[in-house]
């Protein structure tokens, strides 16, 4: 059984407690790291700092990220096998 960490976090305005497992812990922090930086960054870009605005766009940016994340990966994957077959179907010819 893993061991679980209590971290407090701050995110934009926000405090959080948390329980987390050991491994997850420094990925957690980064993670609440990335969104305090973009909170500042779209408080700077919009010159707005209502927090539900703010935390609107960091969530749609976050998720726009994943989504392009996943796609990159499916097509990279594809390519990758369609190299394959390729190169299978090339070796075919010289089995035996």
């Amino acid at each position: 059984m893993s061991h679980k960490l209590p971290c407090n976090l701050l995110l934009g305005i926000q405090s959080v407690s948390l329980q987390v497992n050991v491994e997850e812990e420094s990925c957690v922090r980064n993670a609440a790291s990335l969104v305090n930086r973009l909170v500042k960054f779209y408080e700077e870009k919009t010159h707005n700092s209502d927090p539900n605005a703010v935390m609107a766009l960091v969530a749609l940016d976050l998720a726009m990220c994943g989504i392009k994340f996943d796609t990159e990966t499916k097509e990279l994957l594809n390519n990758v096998e369609a190299e394959n077959e390729q190169l299978l179907s090339m070796t075919a010819k010289f089995a035996i």
